[in-house]
């Protein structure tokens, strides 16, 4: 018998029949030269990782959750549920886990239970070809396809972004012009149909002060300052949703600072002169540009008539102005939320930041002799708020590259950068498979203490 063929008999007995696992293993090793490999090591080893952490959780998951029944009785007596689990409640999880302990409990789906005694079953016959789980026969097994493809370990998820805009045309910032007649620029202004009220949207209290005849209920209802102060909270509360929604990984401060960035007066400002609202305020007092005192300290009002508006809207006819106001005010937010988020580092999201990355990276290749490493090469300066991270191994090569608006996150994008590096995270998981288990880092650095007490002895003695 020929060498080639004593290595195919090696591997493969009539046709997929294994002869045992040591053979087979040595004879893939043999051929791996010569064959696509199906399995490359890095994803091996992050396939184990997952198979395992899914019975471990679904187990974890029978044994922690109540079934369904109980579940229910929790949430129609949400009096008698702890302050703390509250919030869980309003989330997916705690249901999905409670209905797969239910399904358990009902022997409903037998492939559940048959997941969780997979190991036993597999470790009685591990070089039987033929499927452990009962969804799936020998002869469904011939059906499938042939073809080997790469497995690329990681895929790329595109998230879409929402439309907040209630099915209404959104404004693209790629489309911004100031010619009106060309561009969808400004966003149409939603109309008060009341005259009285959009009258008194442009009243300035200053022209009602002196008209002592008026009953101080009446001076209130004539001039703009409770719609101002009913168009700052509209305001304050869409954009508060609109952020709220459209980032949901925003810390508390991150929410804030994007919030000032909207509703600032200085916004609002340019967003009133940008409707022509400034040319319509009624004053007793002059407020041209020959004005030097109204221009340094008084031009708010010009940001207090853009509120009143907006109140005025809401007062008009708060059922349909208020999703009007809605559509308005998010096509307004809409590309001063996109400059901010990309000027502003601080503002960063870590949507696509994944938080476990330097751990997935040193269990795929990580070692003690590796000596893997992330390396602060540029900080944060006024200039540029920007923080870079490089990761680093032993020899000062560098493997991945991090930006990010702090060390942390700058680490994390340089370690996701390693991992999607194919053939650098091949290589460095092959050499870490060819080191020794007893190499370890306690051996080494059992030199660095009696380096210490000889400098200490030498310093005694000196």
């Amino acid at each position: 018998m020929s060498s080639d063929s004593k290595k195919k008999n090696g591997v493969l007995k009539e046709q997929g029949s294994f002869d045992g696992p040591k053979d087979s293993l040595k004879g893939l090793a043999e051929s791996d030269k010569d064959q696509c490999t199906v399995y490359q090591y890095s994803q091996m080893i992050q396939l184990e990782h997952a198979v395992t952490k899914l019975v471990e959780s679904y187990e974890r998951i029978i044994t922690l959750s109540p079934n369904l029944k109980i579940y229910n009785q929790l949430l129609s007596n949400p009096e008698q549920v702890p302050v703390q689990i509250l919030p869980a409640l309003s989330r997916y999880k705690l249901k999905l886990a409670a209905e797969l302990k239910s399904i358990d409990e009902l022997d409903k789906v037998p492939l559940l239970k048959e997941i969780r005694g997979y190991e036993s079953k597999f470790d009685s016959n591990p070089s039987s070809t033929k499927p452990i789980l009962s969804e799936l026969s020998s002869k469904e097994v011939k059906k499938l396809s042939s073809e080997m493809t790469h497995l690329n370990g990681m895929t790329e998820i595109e998230e879409e972004e929402e439309d907040d805009d209630d099915d209404e045309e959104s404004y693209d910032p790629s489309k911004y012009s100031k010619d009106a007649k060309s561009s969808k620029w400004p966003p149409k202004l939603p109309e008060i149909k009341d005259p009285a009220v959009r009258a008194r949207v442009f009243i300035h209290k200053s022209t009602i002060k002196d008209k002592l005849y008026l009953t101080e209920s009446e001076m209130i209802k004539a001039h703009n300052e409770r719609l101002e102060f009913l168009g700052d909270s509209v305001l304050n509360t869409v954009m508060t949703m609109i952020i709220y929604n459209k980032f949901p990984r925003y810390t508390e401060g991150q929410l804030s600072k994007l919030r000032m960035s909207l509703v600032s007066n200085e916004r609002i400002k340019e967003w009133s002169f940008m409707y022509g609202l400034d040319k319509k305020i009624r004053t007793n007092f002059d407020i041209t540009k020959d004005n030097a005192n109204f221009q340094q300290g008084k031009r708010k009002l010009y940001a207090d008539v853009f509120e009143a508006y907006i109140g005025g809207l809401i007062e008009d006819d708060p059922k349909h102005n208020m999703p009007k106001v809605r559509r308005w005010l998010n096509k307004l937010a809409k590309p001063v939320i996109d400059e901010v988020t990309v000027k502003d580092v601080g503002l960063e999201s870590t949507e696509n930041v994944d938080l476990n990355a330097k751990r997935q990276l040193y269990s795929l290749i990580g070692y003690a002799a590796l000596h893997l490493q992330y390396v602060t090469v540029k900080r944060p300066t006024n200039m540029d708020p920007n923080t870079i991270v490089e990761c680093r191994v032993g020899d000062g090569t560098v493997l991945g590259v991090g930006e990010g608006r702090n060390i942390k996150i700058a680490g994390l994008k340089a370690a996701q950068n390693v991992l999607a590096n194919k053939p650098a995270l091949e290589k460095y998981a092959r050499l870490r498979a060819a080191v020794p288990r007893n190499e370890s880092v306690v051996k080494q650095d059992e030199n660095k203490p009696k380096k210490k007490k000889q400098k200490l002895e030498d310093g005694t003695a000196k």
